[in-house]
């Protein structure tokens, strides 16, 4: 019995550490879109998708302020699918109207408590680490 359970603790934490492997590669991929005139908030907003789940990240974005949203699922643009609520649950942006596209610019003229919901395109991509990435503009 206990072979059993070591075999079973060995084998999740392979599977962990190759997940957060994914989730490091896939940040540092995204981060060149980030630009030069961007600096990152500073927050990890990361989570390992399966099938039709929702990653759900909250924010604050400062009135007066622009912002640059990317967000990837892997080495390959446009698997991950976004969309930005305000406080109020209304939607005010989605990228599946932009053809899943990898970054988008935003700017406030108000600040305002956000909430970004993440997904995959299940017709590309049926898992895989979400990673958003978070910046204002210098």
């Amino acid at each position: 019995m206990n072979k059993t359970i070591y075999i079973f603790f060995f084998l999740l934490s392979t599977i962990s550490h190759e997940a957060f492997a994914q989730c490091d590669s896939t940040a540092s991929y995204a981060a060149q879109y980030m630009q030069k005139n961007f600096v990152s908030d500073g927050q990890s907003y990361r989570a390992l998708l399966f099938d039709d789940q929702v990653a759900e990240f909250n924010t604050t974005f400062y009135g007066g302020s622009k912002y640059r949203i990317v967000a990837f699922a892997g080495m390959e643009k446009n698997q991950l699918q976004f969309s930005l609520y305000d406080q109020d649950g209304n939607q005010l942006f989605s990228n599946k109207e932009h053809e899943n596209s990898n970054h988008w610019d935003f700017e406030f003229k108000d600040t305002m408590e956000g909430r970004i919901e993440a997904r995959l395109d299940l017709t590309k991509q049926k898992s895989g680490c979400a990673v958003l990435l978070i910046g204002f503009e210098r």
